[in-house]
Parts: C-alpha cells; structure tokens; sequence
C-alpha cells in the first residue's frame, strides 16, 4: 500500500500511528505540535460510569479491555509509567440520585461495576447523601502519552502544518476541532464544547481516587496537587481562560470540599464533539484515499485505542468499520 498519511498528532492520531507502525505500514504524522490542545489539557479520566442519569458507558468492557491493553503496551515498549489503575468514588448530591442509583442497581451489569466497600472518604468531603465506589477506573496523563508516541513515532514524525491533501497515499483527517472546517467532511456537524480545568494544591486532603459529585470531579495528581472541572461551554471556540469559568468551577469545589485551597494553574481548551455525540471514523464514500476519526468528546482516553485499531483494520486489511463508528453511516 502507498503511504498513509495521518493529518494531527493528538490523541486520534497519535492512537492510529502506534496500529499502524505495529502492522509494519509506511506513514507520517503531520502535526504543528501547539501547545494548547484539547488532548494536552484533557483530564484523562475513565469513569464507568457517568453524568446525573448515573448511566454506564455503552460497551464499557469491550472498550476497557483495549484501552488498558493498549496504554499498557505503550508502557512497557517505553518503560514509562502513564496511565494509573485506580477507583472513582461518586457521591450522590439528591434523594432523586439516590432513587435513581437504586434503580439501576437492580441491573446486573450496574451492580457488577461497583463494590461493596465503605466511601472511605475523610471528613474533608461533602458525602451527606452517600455514594458508591466503582471497581475500576484510570487516569491517562495525556501530556506524557503524547510525548512518548512522539518519540516511539519519532521517524514518521513530521512538525508543520498541513495546508493542502497530499496528492499521493491516503490521508486521514485527526484534527479535532479543527475538523469542523474541513471541506471533504462538511457533513459531519460539530458541536464543539470549550472546556475549563483548574490544577489546586489541598495540603489537608489525602486521597488518591477519582472523586465525582454532580458537576464536578477531583483527581489526584499526588503531593498534595489535585485538577478540578470541567466546564461545558457550547458557545465559546477559543482557548483562553475565563474568571467566570474559575469562579464556576470554585463554586462546585466548595460544596465537594471543606477544606482550604490555593489554585495553581488554569488551562482551557475545546473538546471536539460531533453533534450526534458519537465518535466517527471511516473513509469518504466518494474518494477512499481520504479518511475521517475525530468527534472523540470527553471519553476519547477510553475509546480512542479500539477506534484507532478498527480504523487501522479497515485501511490496512479491508476489515470492516464497525458500523455504530462509521462516517460513512452519518451522511
């Protein structure tokens, strides 16, 4: 097959790279290499189970067991811890969640995901209405993950900007949110979200599990740093930092938190989310040396690496893209 050419070097792109280099496949990966992305300012978190509905991700096993098979590869070829095992606790914040949860726990496959255990949470939280604490969950350190695919990737690295189709081989458009204005895939709507995150030090707090109430999520980074968010902004496409979102995010740590604060950092970024909400990938219906995989939102650490392999399938062997994924299907 003639080169593959992989346009953006973020978490779509960086995932497809490591498949393809695996399958011995000649390719580059085009990338200006900012700064600020929304894969190098994500929180990198695997919840099971998420939003106010309490709903678990739709084929949460199948996705876990690639996506820690996948980041666990990484680690071991690199000899680089990245991505860390651990527990989220989630606590309830209204009778109706607790009616809710209840509900759900009459389902096997919602009862399979949590244990039994106590919260075990200091007097630092607000846990008045309880909660549970799931049986797995991770946390992917994005920025290391992109510097290490960078290096593992380094001979088929190329640092520019992409500002026209390569006119030979097969390209496959990673862009994230800048894919909302490419003119091949001018059918797929966006509905991008700019997100806020901010890095604070709680000296007093001691905890090293995901921490989840209504609107707000607490990881621990250790020495006593901890990130908080996120902020959903529909209307805004910039990657500044507002007060309104700092004080937004503040607000909610104080009702998850009693316990004294210093915020040390604050980033911004806009998550690319397609307006069906779901991840798309595939090659164009019209033109098979162009391909799609963007849309990954705010679960993209826990469905990048399948999606990067059925895509990496597809192109290199012709297997079929999983139709729920295919961009061909979102015409």
């Amino acid at each position: 097959m003639s080169q593959i050419t992989i346009v953006g070097g973020g978490l779509a792109g960086c995932s497809l790279g490591w498949y393809l280099k695996n399958k011995g496949y000649d390719f580059k990966i085009i990338d200006p290499c900012e700064e600020v992305t929304s894969t190098l300012i994500a929180a990198g978190i695997i919840n099971p189970i998420t939003g106010p509905s309490l709903t678990k991700s739709p084929r949460l096993e199948e996705l876990w067991s690639i996506a820690k098979d996948f980041y666990h590869s990484i680690e071991k070829e690199t000899g680089t811890k990245m991505f860390r095992l651990t527990q989220v606790v989630r606590l309830f914040d209204s009778d109706r969640q607790i009616e809710r949860w209840h509900r759900r726990l009459l389902d096997p496959e919602y009862s399979a995901l949590v244990t039994e255990e106590p919260l075990g949470l200091s007097d630092s939280f607000n846990s008045e209405y309880g909660g549970f604490v799931t049986k797995f969950g991770a946390h992917l350190d994005t920025r290391v993950f992109i510097q290490l695919l960078r290096k593992l990737l380094e001979d088929h690295w190329v640092t520019a900007h992409c500002e026209e189709q390569p006119s030979e081989g097969t390209t496959i458009y990673c862009e994230g949110v800048q894919g909302a204005r490419n003119p091949f895939f001018e059918w797929v709507k966006f509905k991008p979200a700019k997100g806020e995150i901010l890095t604070v030090k709680i000296p007093s707090l001691v905890e090293d599990r995901i921490i989840v109430r209504g609107n707000i999520w607490l990881l621990p980074l250790g020495n006593s740093i901890y990130r908080a968010g996120a902020t959903y902004d529909w209307n805004a496409n910039d990657i500044e930092p507002t007060q309104e979102a700092r004080l937004m995010i503040e607000e909610r740590l104080q009702k998850l938190i009693n316990a004294s604060y210093e915020v040390i950092d604050h980033a911004a970024a806009v998550r690319p989310i397609i307006d069906s909400r779901r991840t798309l990938i595939g090659l164009h219906p019209g033109n098979d040396k162009i391909g799609f995989f963007n849309g990954l939102g705010s679960k993209g650490v826990l469905t990048a690496p399948l999606l990067a392999s059925n895509l990496a399938d597809h192109i290199c062997d012709s297997s079929p893209i999983d139709p729920e994924f295919d961009v061909r299907g979102n015409i």
